[in-house]
């Protein structure tokens, strides 16, 4: 008798744990990162913002952010919104030059710039798409499941500190 009462409030714990555990990072992904830094920065300071968000994300991945490459602003004539995106070049640990997408929009509730979108573009660990072998689903999604934690650590090393660039600028806004 008793050690059901336990299995089931031990199930009760873990289940909560879990909740929170789920809401957290629901959260830090879709309310919380993707403010980081922004804030204050006007609309047409898209510049500045898609800047600070390359920085920030770059160094995170152990990237030097440089320049941009590619970058274009577009506003929405109606509802406020508006868009930046490019490509920033970066330099990597081993000294060779890399791209990063980098993808804005501004956010007419929260009346900030927000990171939407961002990711290395022919990440070494990309080669895994381009196999002439087909893996399985298990490993299809053990792969997805990889790249999607990645993305999240790097998000949360951005976080968690300043995170010098080769150039001894500091990741903004942290």
């Amino acid at each position: 008798m008793k050690l059901g009462r336990l299995y089931r409030r031990s199930l009760v714990v873990l289940a909560v744990v879990i909740a929170l555990a789920a809401g957290g990072l629901i959260w830090f992904g879709a309310w919380y990162y993707p403010a980081l830094g922004l804030a204050g920065i006007p609309k047409d300071g898209y510049r500045l913002a898609m800047e600070k968000a390359a920085r920030g994300m770059t160094a995170s991945e152990g990237l030097a952010f440089e320049d941009f490459d590619f970058l274009k602003f577009r506003e929405v004539a109606r509802g406020g919104e508006a868009y930046a995106w490019g490509a920033a070049r970066c330099r990597a640990a081993d000294g060779s030059t890399t791209f990063y997408w980098v993808y804005l929009e501004w956010s007419k509730k929260r009346g900030q710039w927000l990171r939407n979108y961002s990711l290395e573009l022919a990440a070494p660990d990309d080669e895994l798409y381009f196999t002439r072998e087909y893996p399985r689903q298990w490993a299809r999604a053990r792969l997805a499941l990889g790249k999607l934690l990645g993305q999240l650590a790097a998000h949360i090393r951005e976080v968690r500190g300043c995170v010098p660039d080769r150039q001894g600028l500091q990741s903004p806004g942290l």
